[in-house]
This record gives structure tokens, sequence and C-alpha cells, in this order.
């Protein structure tokens, strides 16, 4: 059971679902403003130890979002794997870092971060602007460099995959959401010490009421996630794979990625190199850290090989979904969506005519070159058409 149908607004509601999201955006900015956000000195102030409002804030939303998203998974009502396989993306370790260093000097020297910038822009503030143009500036630097190989390459680099936290402590996600709580209310307890010590007279006040009722909230709700544990599961694992042809994998994988989860049982390399997109590198010797027996199994699992895999590992399955082998493997995709098609014939049936579409509009997609378009069908043998003689009007 899944109620909370996220991909409901980034599907064929498409339209609906950018109207929610301009409308929460909206809502998210009122109330950063109204935090003091829009101030380069209240930001700041965390660097300095003074104020840690911003800190307390952001982790305090963070922790309210896990314990809120794990207590709804624990009861069934949500699917977290798929929530975060779509929300989040793989990582890359060493531009990641370099990214992370750079935003960091850009956070302390304008004072602001991309999103606090543009509700000091919103809010008139003209150092926000400036910092708003100059993500802008950035963004369109970094687009460019993308076009120098090297560059690429970097940003390409120390690829890991989508990491969890849970899954790289081999602990359920309850546990851990537990444990990042605890973590929670002693960096608040700390945070406020600080700026006891380095803000003196001048460090913001924290009502102790709400502070206790905030803290009892994550107690109460990483208690609910805890006790989700408990609850009975299904134990029947797959009777046997299916099939899943390149074309039909295509249309899932590009359509509706929030349904589907592919993983990549090749080396690790080969899969660096090029893989289906939102594909899993998933070496054979890293599926037991998965646990996929004990995942939800609300999407389909599409297991890629070099070839079509066989038999499957037992880890896979583990898995209570339905879990599909792609015919032919990565082999087979790469013949199929990563080579340009040949046009078909004048003439050829409707049916010829859309399955080269949809492949020549795959491949356009992965690989950035356009095929050329279908030849026109000939006129089917109709007689020519006679042209009146004489131009008309006066004429004879």
């Amino acid at each position: 059971m899944n109620v909370f149908p996220f991909e409901s607004l980034v599907g064929a509601q498409r339209e609906l679902g950018l109207v929610v999201a301009v409308a929460i955006g909206f809502g998210f900015g009122f109330v950063l403003e109204r935090a003091g956000f829009g101030r380069a000195q209240k930001l700041v102030g965390q660097f300095y130890g003074y104020d840690m409002t911003v800190f307390k804030v952001m982790f305090g939303a963070i922790v309210t979002a896990m314990l809120g998203a794990v207590v709804l998974s624990g009861l069934g009502l949500m699917d977290l794997r798929a929530v975060a396989g779509t929300a989040t993306s793989a990582t890359y370790l060493w531009p990641m870092i370099v990214g992370g260093l750079v935003l960091g000097v850009g956070f302390i020297v304008s004072g602001y971060c991309p999103g606090t910038s543009l509700v000091a822009a919103a809010s008139g503030k003209l150092d926000g602007l400036a910092t708003v143009a100059g993500v802008v500036a950035g963004t369109v630097v970094y687009g460019e460099l993308l076009s120098v190989k090297r560059f690429a390459d970097f940003t390409e680099s120390g690829y890991l995959g989508q990491l969890y936290l849970y899954d790289l402590l081999h602990l359920p996600p309850a546990v851990v959401a537990l444990f990042v709580a605890v973590m929670a209310v002693a960096c608040f307890v700390g945070a406020e010490k600080l700026e006891a010590i380095l803000g003196g007279a001048d460090a913001p006040a924290s009502p102790r009421a709400p502070k206790r009722l905030v803290f009892a909230g994550f107690a109460a709700s990483a208690a609910v996630g805890l006790a989700t544990l408990a609850l009975p599961s299904s134990t029947a694992a797959v009777a046997s794979p299916g099939r899943i042809a390149p074309p039909a994998l295509a249309r899932r994988v590009l359509d509706a990625p929030w349904a589907v989860r592919v993983l990549d049982l090749r080396p690790l390399a080969a899969c660096a190199a090029g893989r289906i997109p939102g594909a899993e590198c998933t070496p054979p010797e890293t599926l037991k850290d998965l646990a996929l027996g004990d995942v939800s199994a609300a999407r389909d699992l599409v297991v890629v090989g070099a070839g079509t895999v066989e038999p499957l590992p037992p880890e896979v399955r583990a898995y209570h979904g339905e879990v599909l082998v792609l015919d032919g493997g990565f082999a087979a995709w790469k013949a199929w969506a990563l080579t340009p098609p040949a046009p078909p014939a004048p003439g050829a049936p409707p049916e010829e005519v859309e399955a080269y579409r949809l492949r020549a509009g795959v491949a356009a997609a992965l690989t950035g070159v356009k095929q050329a378009a279908p030849a026109p069908a000939p006129g089917g043998g109709a007689a020519p058409v006679k042209r009146k003689a004489g131009g008309g009007g006066c004429s004879g």
C-alpha cells in the first residue's frame, strides 16, 4: 500500500505538480524571511558562533522530515526507497567535496546560500540580488566548462552510486533516525551553549516551553518509528523473474523512473563508463549491502548484466516485489538505445515508423545526436494532377 503517491504530481499531472511546487516555494520563502534568513548578518552568525539560528532551524527541519518519512515508511504508507531514489542524486565523491568547499567560500563571502539569496532579493536587499546574479553567472560558467573534457571527466569522478546512511551502517532506517534525533537534541543544546559564550547579551533567546515540545516531538516520532519494526512483513520471495526488452525499459526509465529500480551488476568500472539512466552500479559482491529482502516492494526491480543475467543472485531473489531481467543485458541496451537506427524505407508500415521514432528519440536523448526524420510515404500511385492550360483571367 502506498497512499502517498508523490509521482502523481510529476507524471501525467505534471502541470498540477508545478503549481503545487510554486505554492510550496512561496510558503517556504515566506517562512525563511520571517525567520530572518533574508539577512546576511543572521546567516553568517553560525560561522562565528554567536547566532546558531540557521543551524537549529535547518537541522530541525531535516530531522522532522526524516522522522516523518521513517514513520510513514514503517507503516507501509510510503516507499522510502522510491522517494529517496527520486529525490536524491548519486554520490560523486571528489566533485562534491570541491563543490562543497566552493559553496562554503561563497556563503561566507556573500553572506547567503543560493536559496536564501533569493529570499533576500525578494525582500529588496541589493546584496541578495548581487548574490543571485553571481549564482546565475556561476551556473553559466559551469555549463560552459562542461564542454572541456578534463572538467567533464572530473565531474563524473568518484562515482559511488546512491548511498544511504542506513545502508552504510547496516541498520534499519528507524534505528538510524533515532540516533540522528538524539544527535540533533545534543547539537541544539550545544549550539545554545556556544551562543551564550560567544554571543553574550546579544545571543538569541530560546523559550523553554517550545523547545521542550520540539524535543518531545522528536522523541515520540522516533519511538513510533522503532515500534514499526515489530510490524509483520511479507516473507514470500519472488518465484521466478520476468524479462524486459530494451524498448520497454526505455519507456519506463524515461517516462516513470519512480516506478522502477535498475541494478547494474557489471563491474564498477564498466558501469561507471556507461549505464542505463538512473541505474545503480551494484556488482554482485555489494548486493548484500542493499538488504533487498527488507525494502519496500512498491517498485519493480530490473537487473542488468553484461548479458542476460542467469541465474539470479540470491540477494535479488529475496526481493518481495516484481523482478525483471533485461533481455540481452547491457549489450542489447547499447545496441538498441545508443546506436543510431537506420531510417525506415519510404512507405514503411506505421508500426515500423513509430518504433523508429521511439528508438531515434531515445538515442538522441542519451547521445545528443539527432536522427533524420523518416522519409515521407509516396503518393500511393495516384494519377498526376493535370494543370489547366493558360494563365486564367483574360488569357484564352
